[in-house]
């Protein structure tokens, strides 16, 4: 989506235009590595969709701490939206811009959270089977074999006395 993925060298800021989030355009979001994201325009209530469209992807648990998301307007400059006492304490230096990056640039799967029980549990009476399956299977052909080795084998060939 957004046609330079790295940040302004001269002012740090990662611009990403036009992001969708819970069915409204943010018109413009930008991430910056010490400050936090700043959301340009949009909806009044952009902030609480952005934190709720990062709790959806788990991004709390990836990085715990605190991230600072402001609403500026058009025009304003992003540094002048953060709370200097409020900063950005987030695990793993930069790293958070490349996941919510990826967050916002994807639409967001729609109705609740649903766990999904694991794969082990899910085939466990399948793998029972084909196990139980495979037994028979060596269980009968060892039984074939043994019958067919206690049978002497009879030779049909006729053979003179010399």
């Amino acid at each position: 989506m957004s046609p330079d993925p790295t940040p302004d060298p001269v002012t740090g800021w990662l611009a990403l235009p036009r992001c969708r989030v819970g069915g409204q355009l943010l018109p413009l979001v930008l991430l910056h590595p010490r400050f936090g994201i700043a959301i340009q325009g949009g909806p009044p209530d952009a902030v609480p969709l952005l934190r709720q469209r990062l709790e959806r992807a788990r991004f709390a648990a990836i990085f715990p701490g605190h991230l600072p998301v402001v609403r500026i307007a058009p025009g304003q400059p992003p540094e002048a939206g953060f709370d200097p006492k409020a900063r950005l304490d987030l695990p793993g230096g930069d790293a958070w811009l490349t996941c919510a990056r990826r967050v916002l640039e994807r639409d967001a799967p729609q109705g609740e959270m649903v766990p999904i029980p694991s794969r082990r549990r899910r085939h466990r009476r399948t793998r029972r089977l084909a196990i139980a399956a495979g037994l028979a299977a060596l269980l009968f052909g060892g039984v074939t074999l043994s019958v067919l080795e206690a049978v002497p084998a009879r030779s049909t060939l006729v053979t003179a006395p010399p």
